[in-house]
C-alpha cells in the first residue's frame, strides 16, 4: 500500500482542498457513467433472442399514413411480400391530399389481405396520428397488431414473421429501425443518435425497466391498448402514439425486444440540420411525461457525462493528480470502446465506430441547445404538448 499513497492522497480534501473536490467529482461520474454501460448497455452484447417452435400467430399490420403516396409505392411491395406469416396490411390514409388515396385503391384490389380506411378532417384534432392509428387498431382483424410507418421499409421478408414469433411469449415487442446510411455528417449524427436511443431503450428493457418504443418498429397485443383506453391519456400530445403509450402500459414482465438484422425496419434521414433539429425537437417534449423513475433514469445517464467530462477538462488545467485522472479516463475510454464497438456491430452500424467518439461530443452540445430552444419558444412548444 505505501507505493500507492501518493496518488490516494490525491483524494485527501483536507490536505489539498478544493483541488480534491473536483477529483471525487470526476470518480462520481466515472462511476456512473460506467454503471450504464457496463450494467445496462453491455446487454446487447450477450442477448440471445428466444425461440418459437411453432407456427406464429396472424398479425394486423398497421400504417398511418398522411400525404405519403410516394413513400407508399416504394414500400408497399416490400411489406406485402411478407413470408412464411398469416398477416394483414391496414393503411389508414390521414386526410392526405395527394395520390395516396390512388395507391391504397391499387393495393386493394391487387391483394385480398390489404385494407385502406380514411379519415374526415377534425379540426379540433391535435393528437398528431393518434386518430388515425386508433382507427387501425378497431380495424384490425387479428389481436396482435405490427406497427410501421409508411416512409419505412423492413430490410427483408422474414421481419413480420419476427415480430410474430415475439409475440408468442411476449405482450410487446420493441424492434430497431436504423436510417439508411447515406453520405454526409448529418447522415452519420442522424444514425449515430438513432443508435444511442435504440441502445438505451433495448437494453433497459432487457434489465426489466422498459420505458418506450418506436412507431415504424413496435408490436403489441390489442388488448393492452383497449385496457389502457387508447391514447386517452396523452391525448393532447402531438407525439406519443409510440413512446408514450409504451411508457404507460409496458412492465418487466410483458416486454421483450427483436433486433435479428432481418427485422431491422429503414427509414430515410432528413436531409437539412433545420429539419432534423425540428424532428428533435418535437420528440423531446414527449420525455416530460414519462413516469419519474424512468426520467430519473434517463436523465441521470448524459449528468454522468457531462459531469466526468467537465471535470476531466477542469483537473487537466489544474494539472492535479495527472497520472490519476489520465489513467481512470483511459479506462473509461476502453470500456466504453468494447461496449459500444461490439453494440454497434450488433445494431450493424460499426462503420459509425470510428466517428463514434467525436459524435457523442457533438449530441452533448446538440441536445442541450434544442432544448434550450423548446424553452424560448414557448408558443411552438405548447402546440406540440
Amino acid at each position: 500500500m505505501e507505493e500507492l499513497e501518493p496518488y490516494l492522497s490525491f483524494f485527501n480534501i483536507s490536505q489539498f482542498g478544493y483541488n480534491a473536490i473536483f477529483l471525487w467529482v470526476f470518480g462520481a461520474g466515472l462511476v456512473l457513467f460506467l454503471f450504464y454501460y457496463l450494467f445496462f448497455f453491455s446487454r446487447l452484447l450477450w442477448y440471445k433472442p428466444g425461440t418459437v417452435e411453432v407456427q406464429p400467430d396472424p398479425v394486423s399490420v398497421i400504417i398511418a399514413s398522411r400525404n405519403d403516396a410516394e413513400m407508399l409505392r416504394l414500400h408497399l411491395p416490400i411489406i406485402m411480400k411478407q413470408k412464411d406469416i398469416e398477416f394483414e396490411v391496414i393503411v389508414v390514409d390521414d386526410c392526405s391530399v395527394d395520390d395516396t388515396v390512388d395507391v391504397l385503391r391499387e393495393y386493394e384490389a391487387k391483394y385480398p389481405n390489404f385494407r385502406r380506411s380514411k379519415l374526415v378532417e377534425n379540426g379540433e384534432f391535435e393528437g398528431g396520428k393518434k386518430y388515425a392509428v386508433t382507427i387501425g387498431i378497431k380495424a384490425a382483424k387479428y389481436p396482435k397488431l405490427v406497427f410501421i410507418d409508411a416512409d419505412c421499409y423492413p430490410v427483408s421478408d422474414q421481419w413480420l414473421r419476427k415480430m410474430a414469433e415475439g409475440l408468442m411469449y411476449k405482450k410487446i415487442i420493441l424492434g430497431y429501425g436504423p436510417y439508411k446510411k447515406e453520405k454526409g455528417l448529418l447522415n452519420k449524427f442522424i444514425r449515430f443518435d438513432t443508435y444511442k436511443i435504440a441502445i438505451q431503450y433495448l437494453t433497459y428493457a432487457l434489465a426489466g425497466v422498459p420505458y418506450m418504443g418506436i412507431g415504424r418498429n413496435l408490436a403489441y397485443q390489442s388488448f393492452l391498448y383497449f385496457g389502457a383506453k387508447g391514447f386517452t391519456s396523452h391525448l393532447n400530445v402531438v407525439s406519443g402514439d409510440d413512446d408514450l403509450f409504451v411508457n404507460e402500459v409496458a412492465t418487466s414482465k410483458n416486454t421483450g425486444i427483436e433486433i435479428e438484422p432481418e427485422t431491422h425496419v429503414y427509414s430515410i434521414s432528413k436531409d437539412t440540420y433545420s429539419q432534423w433539429e425540428y424532428q428533435k425537437r418535437r420528440h423531446l417534449t414527449t420525455a416530460p411525461k414519462y413516469k419519474v423513475a424512468h426520467k430519473i433514469l434517463l436523465g441521470l445517464f448524459p449528468l454522468s457525462q457531462y459531469i466526468l467530462n467537465i471535470s476531466f477538462v477542469i483537473l487537466l488545467c489544474l494539472n492535479y493528480a495527472f497520472p490519476v485522472v489520465m489513467g481512470l479516463y483511459a479506462f473509461k475510454i476502453f470500456i466504453q470502446g468494447i461496449i459500444q464497438f461490439f453494440g454497434m456491430k450488433r445494431l450493424n452500424v460499426l462503420d459509425l465506430f470510428l466517428w463514434s467518439f467525436v459524435l457523442e461530443l457533438g449530441l452533448m452540445f446538440f441536445y442541450p441547445w434544442v432544448t434550450i430552444l423548446n424553452i424560448v419558444n414557448e408558443d411552438q412548444r405548447r402546440r406540440w404538448i
